[in-house]
C-alpha cells in the first residue's frame, strides 16, 4: 500500500507540475513574443527549464499546501452554511 501512495504522489506531482509550467510558460512567453515561431522555441525551452523546478517545488511543498488549501476550503465552506 505504501508503494501504491508513493507512485500515487509522484504521478500526482508530475502532471500537476508539467500542466503548471507549460501553461504558465506558454502565456507569459506569448505576451512577450506574440504568436510566432520563435514564441514556440522559446516555450519549448522555458518548459525544459520550468518543469524540474516545479516538480522539485511540489515535491518540497505538495502536501503542506494541499492540506492548507483542504482547511482554507473547509473555513470557507462553514462560512457559507
Amino acid at each position: 500500500m505504501l508503494r501504491h501512495d508513493r507512485l500515487q504522489r509522484l504521478a500526482g506531482s508530475l502532471v500537476m507540475s508539467a500542466f503548471m509550467s507549460m501553461a504558465l510558460s506558454g502565456v507569459f512567453s506569448l505576451l512577450e513574443f506574440g504568436v510566432s515561431w520563435l514564441w514556440l522555441r522559446v516555450w519549448g525551452q522555458s518548459i525544459l527549464i520550468a518543469l524540474p523546478i516545479a516538480f522539485s517545488l511540489d515535491m518540497m511543498f505538495g502536501d503542506s499546501l494541499r492540506f492548507f488549501s483542504k482547511r482554507v476550503a473547509d473555513k470557507a465552506a462553514r462560512a457559507w452554511l
